[in-house]
């Protein structure tokens, strides 16, 4: 029986944790969000596609963060968001990695940076994300409009 690639299993992981999660089972769901993310990060730097390995820990993150939300662990959100973030902007600045990956990332990092600002207008101040917009400078203009 031949071995499913990593990206496959990463869809299959997700697929059924969403349904779970739609069905509001968020135990059932958590296990599928992190092995999905599991995945994408142990495929970061291997896989040939990256934008699809990129987009595939981007939405791994952000899945589970959701459904952190969900279960009321609006910190472990917060947390998962910021990681996803910082990932994409040390490796759009790596220049140990393939160009492909770092121009990906720096793609990505716009969604990531977006979910960062819409979680403090739905939330409001969070520390974890206000430190990590600050440290990235991509609140620029921002921070007047979120008082």
């Amino acid at each position: 029986m031949a071995r499913q690639d990593p990206m496959a299993q990463w869809r299959q992981h997700t697929r059924l944790a969403n349904h779970h999660f739609a069905e509001g089972n968020h135990l059932a769901a958590l296990p599928g969000y992190r092995q999905a993310l599991l995945l994408a990060e142990q495929q970061l730097l291997r896989w040939q596609d990256a934008d699809e390995v990129v987009a595939a820990l981007v939405v791994a993150c952000h899945n589970l963060a959701d459904l952190m939300m969900a279960m009321g662990e609006d910190s472990n959100a917060a947390t998962l968001l910021c990681q996803a973030h910082q990932c994409l902007l040390q490796l759009s600045h790596s220049s140990h990695c393939r160009n492909a990956l770092r121009v990906a990332a720096l793609n990505h990092s716009r969604y990531t940076q977006m979910e960062l600002l819409s979680f403090l207008r739905k939330w409001g101040p969070n520390i974890a994300i206000q430190t990590c917009l600050d440290q990235c400078h991509c609140q620029e203009g921002v921070s007047h409009t979120l008082h």
